[in-house]
């Protein structure tokens, strides 16, 4: 024992036992009495303790029973830290549970995430959001996996200026919007500050492209937001320069924006949706940024700003080799963008914030299944995101318009992770623990393994072009089954933890029902649903999701929903079962008939 440092072990419980509020949990976890890092005692099982009274900053699924010997604690609390391997993270002495090395090494690292979790937590209180609000975030950071150091990097830093990116772009050797990056987001005005940024001299963050040996081309992996709306302000965007060719006296694109504005009719949302130039903000009288306030970039091209103590025109700081103005560049060589994105992780403990979905789309952005939930959902709907799609005469508006009827929309890669939740919980069963009972990952957790086994070929089957062209009609009859069936369910069940009537859906009960009328497509037994809409809509009448986060209740719903409704409308759950395996090689429906089991708190 002498060997083990538990020292920052200590100091971390001892930080979460502090009084603080508490998220909004139910199941009746509560804050614990806050106690010193010196009062942990190692030497005995009273170290367990401890753990128990901080379990619900740990977010764990386990519970922890009064009447649990401490052999019992230690076995529950480090099979859902690292499942198989509970037994090498504490030994019995004299009836004591002991720490090993590596028990306090993984203890340790689910106690610092907790602690970082915590503080974000309390910050977002702070900063005046509610409880739920900031306990839904947290819950969010839980369910993100830990980053892990990437396979291999080539790297090299570098700075350019302002015409080498826009020249770049001009000349076709820019992809702005490879797949795996979400739309242009920016509104007028967060492109209006970064702009103002430029015209004062403020640096801005790295831009972080992406370049294949032997090609002059670049491929932008982040940054596309402020590069977008540089590009947008000068004139030079690719896209908004084609399409000003198409319309009226395209002469004046570039030279008078705001008469070509009024000869096209533009209205706001043409402008933005066609990467059209903006104006910049109006500045007080007294800002030395005034006279450029309210202008099209074409209309202050010979107004003066001074940049690093120079003065230097518009025109020549955009356009130009002039002033010291540099944008910081990272370039990334022959390095695959799952890796670049492992980087991203490790930023995001520093204060990036990239969400799961998107990263996850950067991490398996090279399968196809990623390509094709992007294209089905909506989120990317572009053609060439899946052209081995649009081969195949596969056409997904139908899902596009029956996604959004759901109140989804397209940020942040919210319908894609639908998608992928409801096809990873249908054909990917969970892990299993020494008990033989299913465990129940995160959405995030779970979404991720099917994509790697996919990925490691594990379910190589989901790499084929015809299995993959088979789930895209799948999922959209399935989403067309989920509306013309809209009667079917009941307005209590569309929000989890909550009996007031609700029209629009929460993610939970989408992916519920959504994956019991799946399961009737690949079964061919759509009919049954529109016959069964009143026993259905009884069924969902009474099952109002749980208040309960954690995962086992919220796998639980999703299981006893989906099979229930399928049972209610005398679909066989093992003929079902048969059917999808034969279908996709997989299917986890006889494992959800085993996770339903679990008692919703």
């Amino acid at each position: 024992m002498e060997d083990l440092d538990f020292d920052q072990v200590a100091t971390l419980l001892s930080e979460l036992s502090q009084p603080s509020a508490m998220p909004k949990l139910t199941g009746g976890r509560k804050g614990s009495n806050a106690f010193d890092a010196n009062e942990i005692d190692f030497a005995s099982s009273a170290w367990l303790a401890r753990i128990v009274e901080v379990a619900t900053w740990l977010n764990l699924d386990a519970t922890f029973e009064q009447q649990d010997s401490p052999k019992s604690v230690a076995i529950k609390l480090f099979d859902e830290l690292s499942l198989g391997k509970a037994e090498a993270s504490f030994q019995m002495e004299d009836g004591h549970v002991l720490l090993t090395e590596m028990g306090a090494q993984t203890l340790g690292e689910r106690l610092s995430r907790a602690v970082s979790n915590r503080a974000n937590f309390l910050q977002m209180l702070d900063e005046e959001l509610s409880v739920a609000a900031a306990t839904e975030a947290w819950i969010d950071a839980w369910n993100e996996a830990p980053p892990t150091e990437p396979l291999s990097i080539n790297a090299k830093v570098d700075k350019w200026r302002i015409n080498e990116l826009a020249g770049i772009a001009e000349l076709g050797e820019l992809d702005l919007n490879p797949s795996y990056q979400r739309d242009f987001v920016w509104s007028n005005a967060d492109s209006q500050m970064l702009i103002e940024s430029i015209l004062r001299g403020i640096p801005l963050p790295s831009i972080i492209l992406a370049r294949v040996s032997n090609s002059s081309s670049f491929q932008i992996v982040d940054g596309k937001q402020r590069l977008t709306a540089i590009l947008r302000f000068m004139g030079k965007h690719p896209e908004g320069m084609e399409n000003a060719k198409r319309m009226k006296e395209p002469q004046l694109f570039s030279t008078n924006f705001g008469l070509f504005a009024r000869r096209n009719n533009l209205r706001a949302t043409e402008v933005r949706e066609n990467y059209f130039p903006f104006k910049t903000k109006k500045y007080p009288a007294d800002d030395p940024l005034a006279p450029l306030g309210g202008n099209y970039y074409c209309d202050i091209r010979d107004q003066k700003v001074r940049i690093a103590g120079e003065s230097v025109s518009v025109g020549n700081l955009f356009e130009r080799a002039a002033g010291d103005y540099f944008i910081p560049v990272l370039i990334y060589r022959d390095t695959l963008v799952r890796d670049i994105h492992k980087v991203f992780r490790l930023y995001n403990q520093q204060g990036m914030k990239l969400n799961a979905e998107e990263i996850r789309n950067a991490v398996f952005n090279h399968l196809m299944i990623s390509r094709l939930m992007l294209f089905v959902s909506g989120d990317r709907p572009e053609p060439e995101i899946a052209p081995e799609l649009i081969e195949a005469g596969i056409d997904p508006t139908t899902a596009h318009e029956n996604i959004k009827a759901l109140g989804f929309g397209i940020t942040r890669f919210r319908r894609t992770k639908v998608l992928l939740w409801t096809v990873a919980t249908l054909i990917l069963k969970p892990a299993q623990g020494p008990d033989s009972a299913y465990r129940t990952p995160s959405t995030a957790s779970h979404i991720d393994e099917f994509l790697r086994s996919i990925d490691d070929k594990r379910l190589a089957q989901f790499r084929s072009k015809g299995a993959l062209e088979n789930l895209a009609n799948d999922l959209i009859a399935a989403l067309e089954l989920h509306q013309l069936s809209s009667d079917a369910w009941h307005p209590k069940f569309r929000r989890k933890g909550k009996s007031e009537m609700a029209s629009r859906w929460e993610e939970l009960p989408v992916v519920a029902s959504l994956l019991a009328c799946l399961i009737l497509v690949i079964t061919r037994q759509e009919p049954k649903l529109e016959q069964g809409i009143d026993e259905v809509r009884d069924l969902t009448s009474k099952m109002v999701g749980p208040q309960s986060t954690q995962n086992k209740t919220q796998w639980a719903h999703i299981a006893n929903a989906s099979t229930s409704i399928l049972e209610t409308l005398g679909v066989s759950m093992a003929d079902a079962d048969a059917t999808v395996r034969d279908r996709y090689g997989d299917s986890a429906i006889d494992a959800l008939l085993e996770i339903r089991k679990i008692p919703m708190i």
